[in-house]
């Protein structure tokens, strides 16, 4: 697999590019899905599969490569499209190695796994114990292999190993709960707490009535803020600001946040976002976005980062920065102690079909799905149902008083897309409507 990355760098050099980036990967995943509380089916798969980069004269190309015996002649069909696309007046080129990487380790455990159902079964019985009726949801192990190779003097590998596990269930046709576990030591995987988690709140709703709209304090389960970072993480780089997409521009060293905020890129914490080095092979750090409620930067890669005068902040994705795994520092409160602080509000689960309204202002709606539920002096006290949150990304993030001290792992096709390590959240005067009947 180095051979095939090195390739394809000394192929794209040999036809007359200036740079060059080869990535490859060998994987060998196993999932198993499942459905009312039994498992459906396992399948395992093993990938090996590559990404070319080339740059001609300014004109910047990618490709996948599915087929890395043909890794020669996909090098040589995007040095013909760059042949023939316009400048990027904007690439300010990749980074040059070599680089001192941090050594990487991996659970043998994980890597060495061929079997799952007892993880499945811990996490269903665990949510059946909790009053749920029915259960679905998908279990993976994932184990790869990266390489990189660069025209700037880099060569890198990485080994990243997995498991996952996320469980939805049910009590009814409006009453539904998800929970996730991941992690990257089996010691620390408890699939039943996921199962545990799911059939508590989908034990929760009881005959949810129609919600209100107005302005309420709201508690944010971990779910839900996990889907909030993603938001931050994927409108907070140089991309995003010089595209017009980000409510952020012009605002760094001002606040974006309340103070109780305080968010990190950290793909050197232990988590299923880890990684050595980003896709220009430069080592991954921790990068602090917000401080105490101000924006200290974007993310950048080598292109992005020279456009704004700045350095790399370890962050490529060639194309444009992406972050890696988003940590927001625990506040100092316990979970209940949020609840509790809440005299009249909602409780928030989990949402889906976040949507923006204007990207450069960050007006944006989400859905709340799985359970939603009144709080009324610290206390649930009834179910609801047909509403959305309808605010804006920094309003509400300038509303969040006070985090827990309980942090969770969150990550799901879903809305979290991005893995990040997140507490619960208590925020005010949050914008609520009526869903569309």
């Amino acid at each position: 697999m180095e051979d095939h990355a090195n390739r394809i760098v000394k192929k794209a050099l040999a036809l007359g590019c200036q740079d060059a980036i080869g990535m490859t990967q060998e994987s060998s995943n196993f999932q198993i899905r499942f459905s009312q509380n039994q498992v459906d089916i396992t399948n395992s798969w093993r990938e090996r599969s590559g990404m070319a980069f080339a740059v001609y004269d300014k004109r910047v190309v990618s490709a996948d490569i599915k087929d890395l015996n043909k890794a020669d002649e996909a090098v040589e069909h995007i040095v013909k499209v760059a042949k023939v696309s316009q400048q990027n007046p904007q690439y300010g080129g990749i980074a040059k190695g070599p680089f001192k990487y941090r050594p990487f380790s991996i659970d043998k455990k994980i890597t060495s796994l061929v079997e799952g159902s007892d993880f499945v079964y811990a996490a269903v019985n665990a949510a059946l114990k909790e009053g749920a009726k029915e259960t679905a949801g998908s279990f993976l192990c994932k184990n790869e292999k990266v390489f990189l190779a660069s025209s700037n003097n880099i060569e890198v590998k990485d080994h990243r190993a997995s498991v996952y596990i996320s469980i939805r269930a049910l009590v009814g046709p409006e009453a539904t709960g998800h929970g996730v576990e991941c992690a990257t030591k089996m010691s620390r995987f408890k699939p039943e707490k996921a199962g545990e988690k799911a059939g508590q709140i989908a034990a929760m709703v009881k005959d949810p009535k129609p919600g209100e709209a107005g302005s309420f304090d709201v508690i944010f389960d971990s779910m839900f803020m996990g889907s909030l970072v993603n938001q931050i993480g994927g409108r907070a780089d140089g991309y995003s600001i010089l595209a017009g997409l980000s409510p952020y521009a012009k605002k760094v060293g001002k606040s974006v946040a309340s103070p109780a905020v305080t968010l990190y890129d950290d793909a050197t914490r232990d988590g299923r976002g880890s990684r050595r080095f980003d896709d220009e092979g430069v080592p991954t750090r921790k990068t602090t976005l917000i401080q105490n409620g101000i924006l200290k930067t974007y993310l950048h890669n080598t292109s992005t980062a020279k456009l704004f005068k700045t350095k790399t902040t370890a962050n490529a994705g060639l194309i444009g920065p992406d972050p890696h795994q988003l940590v927001i520092e625990p506040g100092d409160m316990k979970k209940d102690e949020l609840f509790k602080e809440c005299k009249d509000g909602i409780y928030l689960t989990n949402t889906w079909y976040t949507r923006y309204q204007n990207y450069m202002t960050g007006d944006l709606s989400t859905i709340p799905r799985d359970g939603i539920f009144r709080i009324r002096r610290g206390e649930v006290v009834g179910s609801i149902k047909g509403i959305r949150l309808t605010d804006n990304l920094i309003h509400l993030w300038k509303n969040m008083k006070a985090l827990s001290k309980e942090t969770h792992e969150v990550e799901w096709w879903g809305e979290v897309r991005l893995p990040a390590i997140v507490p619960y959240g208590y925020a005010t005067d949050i914008g609520i409507t009526r869903s569309a009947k």
